[in-house]
């Protein structure tokens, strides 16, 4: 008897490591994953428009289109892919999502573009698998190992940024050896293998709440456009309005550092925003966040010097984007339309009409004088659209969100 119950505590203990190992492997594919979709975001112009040799309205519709496909394969992959999961994508999806380090191998405008759609589909596609893994593996800890798996894809979005902004500094734009960070992937799928992640079974369904929120959907959605099409224009042209205002300061490289610095601040931010929510509402710390933010949307879209852009972009990112968790969990609790087409529509759909908007600003810019910053600057107009919009759309739904029970706001 005594040497039963020696072994019964010991059983939890191991298996804590091997989930433990589990969701980190996980996060680290979300990471490389996402690492491989920020590649190409400081790499508009002047790199892309010089390796192709075509004008910057081309290249915004070819990376808008694809970030676009991304989101939309995202939601679609969800309804059409087995409810239980296909975990083989977490072995394949990767390694085709590593194709955005080839486009360097070619100058043709069609091997640029199939690498990057191909890389694009993966991204989208495993982003849905690599939840219900999540879900499966973090067993009694789902908030926890979601939060780390979706910060894990902030941080590698950011660190992609900004290691092409150095590389293209570097290298004085030359991409011939760009696909050597594609080997980056090889580890990773190495460590997915040996989990044994790929060969998973019983994933987890997602749970569905039953419960209707007092908000219409159709008021949350436009709160979660504003907010995501303003971060897509703020981030998709910071290192185009660097590289046009200071042409000989490294500016691509600044412009990289910014995107990493808004990128890290937003997924710190979101925790903390999220904590203060339970206490003061989330419309309402919505709200605070776009009044925080003026100061710092001001001086990051007229910048003095490249080098003082991602301390401007760690203030907008913890502004601005930080509270888009906040209305998302908005969306989740709200009524009207299934509870997947909701999430669907205020994730993939938001970012979506922002990669939308970005490819038609880029073809904006595209009509004036290569090198020109003003009509850049015309477009970081827009920005303030979205600020004052999200700001009046937050302040309507405040008066419609249920109050914070008193025993939150004291805790």
């Amino acid at each position: 008897m005594e040497n039963v119950t020696e072994t019964v505590p010991q059983k939890p203990l191991t298996r804590s490591p091997r989930i433990e190992r589990s969701l980190l492997v996980l996060s680290l594919a979300h990471f490389i994953v996402d690492f491989f979709g920020g590649l190409l975001t400081p790499l508009p112009e002047p790199t892309l428009t010089r390796h192709l040799g075509v004008e910057l309205g081309t290249v915004a519709v070819l990376l808008g289109g694809c970030a676009l496909l991304t989101d939309v394969i995202q939601p679609l992959s969800g309804w059409f892919l087995p409810r239980r999961g296909l975990p083989f994508l977490l072995l394949l999806c990767p390694l085709f999502a590593s194709f955005s380090s080839f486009i360097g191998l070619s100058h043709s405008m069609a091997w640029v573009a199939f690498s990057l759609i191909l890389s694009a589909t993966a991204i989208g596609l495993v982003h849905p698998e690599a939840i219900l893994a999540a879900h499966a593996v973090a067993k009694k800890r789902p908030g926890f190992g979601m939060a780390l798996y979706v910060s894990s894809g902030y941080f590698g979005f950011s660190c992609g940024s900004l290691v092409s902004g150095l590389w293209v500094d570097h290298f004085e734009q030359d991409l011939s050896s760009f696909w050597c960070l594609g080997l980056l992937v090889i580890p990773v799928l190495a460590l997915i293998r040996g989990t044994g992640l790929h060969r998973m079974k019983g994933h987890v369904e997602k749970t569905v709440s039953q419960e209707k929120g007092p908000l219409p959907f159709y008021l949350i959605f436009p709160l979660t456009v504003s907010i995501a099409a303003n971060m897509c224009l703020l981030v998709r042209f910071i290192t185009i309005l660097l590289v046009r205002s200071f042409p000989d300061q490294s500016s691509q490289a600044w412009g990289g550092a910014t995107v990493f610095a808004s990128g890290i601040s937003g997924a710190l931010g979101s925790f903390v925003w999220g904590h203060l929510s339970d206490r003061w509402g989330k419309a309402r710390l919505i709200v605070t966040a776009q009044l925080l933010a003026i100061p710092f949307l001001y001086m990051m879209t007229h910048p003095q010097s490249p080098s003082w852009a991602p301390f401007w972009g760690v203030g907008t990112g913890c502004t601005l984007g930080a509270v888009f968790p906040l209305a998302v969990i908005l969306a989740r609790s709200s009524h009207g339309l299934s509870d997947r087409l909701r999430m669907g529509l205020s994730v993939g759909g938001a970012w979506g009409i922002g990669e939308i908007g970005f490819i038609l600003a880029g073809r904006y810019v595209g009509r004036f004088v290569s090198g020109n910053p003003l009509p850049v600057q015309r477009v970081y107009w827009v920005c303030w659209f979205l600020l004052f919009s999200t700001t009046l759309l937050a302040l309507f739904i405040t008066k419609k969100e249920p109050p914070v029970p008193a025993l939150e706001r004291r805790t």
